[in-house]
């Protein structure tokens, strides 16, 4: 099992001011740090405006009461534009061993037997001394159900070299149609998406990226649809602060109990409560500086110097670290620094906690660091159209099937910070 390396940790602490001009310190301190943080995002990787977003509630807790609203993020042209355009033909790939297991696997999930026949015949097969490769036709695929689509497409996304079905595009609202809101998809593209969607575990999943690229008009059309593909729901945040709230209470929380950047966010509290109209405080200013500096962006190719681009366990691990441990891109080490520094913890979970997530075979496939309520900070994967996120909890374990019998949570805190 992979389990978190430690975090690097700095203890901050608070002087007394007197009223008028702690007061003004407070003010002008929410000022600087709205200015300064909001500058650390280029504009291509600033969130979208609300618009019509739902603003929801979390349930209140030692953080206090936060609201947030969804909206999707998607990656830029510089970096869609590093990605060659996939090819137009469907292949499904099986390993060689595993010849004689084809035609009952499509027969059991319900495919039509005509439809098998002329997916096998020797001439539509292709062999190498690792795999068989099948190419079924836009008619093939067209005609399977729902839930024959999910049983074949569940055994392809076992074997990676079935890219679009071992990383298939999740739709977390479970609506195609809220996905490609106001997202400039032309209808009939929509409208085949919707057609050939499935369901993987509890989330609803595309992977017929080929086939749908064959409804493309021209090559800028390709690539929109690509670019479109990244679209990932994530969500922004807010801390509703009052004079009625205790600000010891929320420091405690928000610092670990460890005072970690305590003189950097109780000026920015205190100039909530002591400023006219203004009651909410973006989560973002509670982040630490490195979390705070990569969400909503996308890794740029500077990361690739180090042989491994950031995962998600690179990111949970280093969410204290003022600078980016690389060693912890290095399994083995990682592990064993984690068996030193951390401990398994039960829930409830606290803020800066790795949650990891791990399959029955102990391996752990994911890694999240806990905030609050259910929100989530992640990096939904090591390649540079993964962005760093906030996720609710109930998103990445659709994501990563959390299930009994499946993928488990297991929750780890720096022996720092357990108590």
């Amino acid at each position: 099992m992979f389990l978190p390396a430690s975090s690097r940790h700095s203890i901050g602490s608070s002087s007394a001011l007197s009223s008028r001009s702690h007061k003004q310190l407070c003010r002008l301190a929410l000022l600087l740090a709205f200015t300064f943080i909001s500058s650390l995002h280029g504009e291509d990787e600033v969130p979208a405006d609300r618009g019509d977003q739902e603003v929801q509630s979390s349930a209140e807790g030692p953080w206090g009461r936060l609201s947030y609203y969804h909206y999707y993020l998607e990656a830029p042209d510089y970096v869609v534009a590093q990605f060659p355009l996939p090819g137009t033909i469907t292949k499904w790939v099986f390993n060689i061993g595993d010849y004689d297991k084809i035609e009952p696997l499509l027969a059991g999930a319900g495919m039509a037997p005509e439809r098998i026949e002329q997916i096998i015949l020797p001439r539509r097969v292709v062999k190498d001394e690792r795999y068989v490769y099948l190419f079924p036709s836009a008619a093939d695929i067209e005609s399977l159900t729902p839930e024959t689509r999910s049983a074949i497409y569940t055994e392809l996304a076992r074997n990676p070299a079935n890219v679009f079905h071992y990383s298939p595009v999740f739709f977390l609202a479970d609506s195609v149609q809220e996905w490609a809101k106001e997202s400039g998809l032309p209808d009939e593209t929509v409208s085949t998406i919707e057609r050939l969607a499935y369901r993987s575990g509890d989330a609803l999943v595309f992977s017929d990226i080929p086939l749908l690229l064959t409804h493309a008009q021209n090559v800028s059309e390709a690539r929109l649809i690509m670019q479109k593909l990244t679209r990932v729901r994530t969500l922004m945040a807010e801390l509703e602060i009052s004079e009625d709230d205790s600000i010891p209470d929320l420091l405690n929380y928000w610092s670990t109990g460890l005072g970690l950047r305590r003189k950097e966010m109780e000026p920015l509290m205190k100039a909530i409560v002591n400023t006219k109209g203004v009651s909410h405080l973006d989560i973002l200013h509670l982040l630490p500086p490195l979390p705070r500096k990569l969400l909503y962006t996308y890794p740029d190719m500077s990361y690739a110097t180090e042989g491994r681009m950031p995962d998600c366990h690179w990111t949970s691990l280093n969410f204290f670290n003022i600078r980016p441990q690389q060693f912890l891109l290095d399994t083995h080490l990682a592990t064993s620094l984690v068996k030193q520094d951390f401990e398994k913890v039960d829930p409830p979970f606290r803020y800066g906690d790795v949650l990891m997530f791990i399959e029955p075979d102990g391996k752990a496939v994911h890694s999240a660091t806990y905030l609050a309520d259910d929100i989530m900070f992640s990096k939904n994967g090591s390649n540079i159209l993964a962005p760093w996120l906030l996720m609710r909890l109930q998103d990445l374990m659709k994501l990563y099937n959390v299930r009994p019998g499946q993928t488990r949570i297991e929750g780890f805190r720096h022996r720092k910070g357990a108590s």
